[in-house]
């Protein structure tokens, strides 16, 4: 799939935004299907794309706690990474996905990129959000030229949303017969276009060039075919993985099959349920509280009061998370999940990846990066937190 890229507006303010500048560029979600097919307007903005060239980009995982940015380069299949950083979010700046606090976050960011001597200009951000929507629907079979319309009309049926405030993208999985008569089974995306106007101005702000916008679920995506994260687990292609990324604010549940996405979820719960039960009745400061829960919580340890209210925190997840799994399992008698890789701060807990395996009956790893080329030093920190954003960089 070619990239879509992005026009940059001579005049910044809002009023020549709306004017001059189509927020559906923004848009390069590379979805792994060769079936993937665009509405005809889509379709017509890739065929003026430039062709493709080796570009460095600075991609951002915008996250509610932490951002984490890399450096780097994805050229004809390969990929290298010259630095990475992790910085704290600007206290409510990223709610939900969404910018809060643009000028807060900008100088924060733009002090960032000026420390660690980042000249890059191509821009990507990768984020989730409850409020992005991702829907499975039966459309009749029709023609690329008529798949707009079509699919505007049925998701529309589906959701009580205003299509004009998305951006759309659609996705062909496959063909059913339903009542002798032969449907279409398409993944439509539809993505807040008040958000990814949010993220454009951020990185015109920065003097950086919008380049795409991912969300995390794909990015995940790319990042695993490319690296071949599931051969560790004997991974054969037919069977079903679930990455859940276990952030601060929401734990994402994401569910692919045959290399591509296949069922996705959020968890409105987070680290952060964990970080207040400490504070509170530890009386660690907030900025210690990082390294208290790797030296006192082990959720395989003993029973003292702070490991049990941790692990009820806990086992509220795991719960969540197979009554996200058992649905999927509900909606096919194929569908089965053969394995789990958790990623993300709290998977960090001490006996995390053991009680989740020991609860939910399904073998779960914290899953190490392999087969990338890191051009500077890693300094020791761990690389599975940057699973999203180095996927962000992969453009297919």
């Amino acid at each position: 799939m070619k990239n879509m890229f992005i026009k940059k507006s001579e005049d910044h303010n809002d009023q020549d935004l709306k004017k001059g500048f189509d927020f559906k560029e923004l848009m390069n979600m590379d979805l792994e299907n060769v079936k993937t097919k665009f509405s005809k307007k889509l379709s017509k903005m890739n065929k003026i794309s430039t062709p493709e060239k080796k570009r460095k980009v600075v991609a951002f995982d915008m996250g509610s706690s932490t951002i984490k940015i890399v450096v780097g380069t994805y050229y004809k299949n390969d990929l290298s990474i010259d630095k990475y950083i992790t910085i704290k979010t600007p206290k409510d700046a990223i709610i939900d996905g969404e910018i809060k606090k643009s000028d807060e976050l900008a100088m924060k960011l733009g002090e960032v990129l000026k420390k660690n001597g980042i000249k890059t200009k191509d821009a990507t951000c990768t984020t989730n959000s409850t409020l992005i929507i991702n829907r499975e629907i039966l459309i009749p079979k029709v023609e690329e030229e008529e798949m707009d319309t079509v699919v505007r009309y049925e998701i529309q049926q589906y959701l009580p949303i205003n299509l004009e405030d998305y951006i759309l993208q659609v996705t062909i999985l496959g063909e059913e017969i339903v009542d002798e008569t032969t449907k279409l089974n398409v993944r439509v995306i539809a993505y807040p276009e008040k958000i990814a106007r949010g993220y454009y101005n951020l990185l015109l702000k920065l003097d950086l060039k919008p380049y795409a916008l991912d969300v995390n679920y794909n990015a995940v995506n790319k990042f695993m075919n490319f690296t071949g994260i599931n051969s560790e687990f004997e991974y054969k292609s037919k069977d079903s993985v679930a990455f859940i990324d276990m952030g601060a604010s929401f734990i994402d549940v994401n569910i692919y099959k045959d290399g591509q996405l296949d069922f996705t979820r959020i968890i409105k719960d987070g680290g952060n349920d964990i970080d207040e039960i400490l504070l509170r009745r530890s009386g660690v400061k907030a900025s210690e509280i990082e390294d208290f829960k790797i030296r006192n919580i082990n959720l395989k340890g003993e029973l003292d009061p702070l490991n049990i209210q941790v692990k009820d925190i806990v086992d509220d997840w795991i719960e969540k998370i197979e009554k996200i799994i058992q649905f999927y399992k509900n909606r096919n008698i194929e569908n089965q999940i053969d394995k789990i890789i958790i990623f993300g701060g709290s998977s960090k807990l001490n006996g995390m990846e053991s009680y989740m395996a020991e609860k939910l009956g399904i073998k779960t790893k914290i899953n190490g990066i392999t087969k990338i080329a890191f051009k500077s030093n890693d300094d020791g920190k761990p690389i599975d937190d940057f699973i999203n954003v180095i996927g962000s960089v992969i453009r297919i």
